[in-house]
């Protein structure tokens, strides 16, 4: 099956022509003018690239790498720019995100593509998905001996932020003080933002799951499904 990219630019002749380009190379390729448009997108599937121009009229293709990254943390994203521009650069690599100047006439712009893509081909593997819902309200958990965030859930996994930097290990427990709880989880990916917070998304181990089922709709105040 051809790849899937989500190609962003706000430029209609780039879009056209990088679109064709990406074709061309055996891709199928979602072209896209506007900064809403991709992020409702990404909210909805997970292509294997995400090629986003630093310009998208009052929105910034970096800021759509970085949102990308909460939902699709393993998702490669290419950031471009019309010129050279050591900074745009120097911003994309923070943030682990590669950057392409002037891609339409860039001799590099492609085999930046195919790695990429190639990359994370090799590296996926098959993830059982569950229905994400957000926490109501504030609730604090103990994660690995220290306080973290629960920040939304699922019946097989979690999302948590740390207040501050720190060192999360491959398996941990989870303690759940409104029930009196303990479930391990195997950590998956982890991002720090602008404040130095840290977010990590878990796996519950199957051994817990029974227990984290029940304290999520606890918090749900609803039945499995």
């Amino acid at each position: 099956m051809s790849a899937l990219v989500i190609l962003v630019n706000a430029d209609p002749r780039a879009l056209r022509h990088l679109e064709a380009l990406l074709t061309e190379d055996g891709y199928l390729v979602a072209a896209i003018d506007s900064f809403l448009e991709a992020r409702d997108l990404l909210d909805s599937l997970t292509p294997d690239l995400l090629i986003a121009d630093i310009r998208l009229e009052r929105f910034n293709g970096l800021q759509l790498a970085i949102r990308s990254h909460f939902d699709h943390p393993d998702l490669p994203v290419i950031v471009t720019h019309v010129q050279e521009d050591a900074v745009a650069e120097a911003e994309a690599k923070r943030y682990g995100v590669s950057f392409v100047a002037a891609p339409v006439h860039n001799a590099n712009f492609l085999p930046c593509v195919r790695s990429l893509v190639s990359g994370r081909r090799m590296a996926q593997r098959p993830i059982r998905r569950w229905h994400r819902k957000s926490v109501p309200g504030n609730i604090e958990v103990t994660v690995a001996d220290g306080p973290a965030q629960l920040v939304d859930m699922s019946y097989g996994g979690v999302r948590l932020v740390f207040e501050r930097p720190r060192s999360i290990p491959t398996t941990f427990d989870i303690t759940l003080p409104p029930l009196g709880m303990t479930v391990q989880a195997n950590r998956i990916w982890t991002r720090e933002d602008q404040d130095h917070h840290v977010a990590c998304g878990a796996a519950v181990v199957k051994a817990t799951e029974d227990n984290w089922r029940r304290f999520v709709d606890t918090l749900r105040g609803t039945t499995a499904h």
